[in-house]
């Protein structure tokens, strides 16, 4: 399971920029999320909190963002995964 984790990992990359691109812009529920994130941004702009304080919070979307995205991609492989599984219960894959 290893070997073909690793190969949908490399498959995958190089096609969910562009399949998750075009999905999210059609997306009206993500579309309306991400307006509302900026909108919270440009809010926290506003606040003049101090440079130390700017620091705390930036870093603090900072490690929640990697964390996100980390998780975001063992989601994605996980349903790779699963979805390969499917297929090998079906005998539809040349295993």
């Amino acid at each position: 399971m290893g070997e073909i984790r690793e190969l949908l990992k490399l498959a995958a990359d190089s096609m969910k920029n562009r399949t998750l691109q075009e999905l999210l812009t059609n997306d009206e529920e993500y579309q309306s999320r991400h307006k509302l994130e900026q909108e919270a941004y440009q809010e926290y702009i506003k606040l003049e909190l101090s440079e130390e304080q700017q620091c705390v919070v930036e870093s603090l979307i900072a490690r929640k963002d990697e964390a996100a995205f980390d998780y975001n991609a063992n989601i994605y492989i996980a349903g790779m995964l699963d979805a390969y599984e499917i297929l090998r219960q079906f005998n539809l894959t040349k295993e």
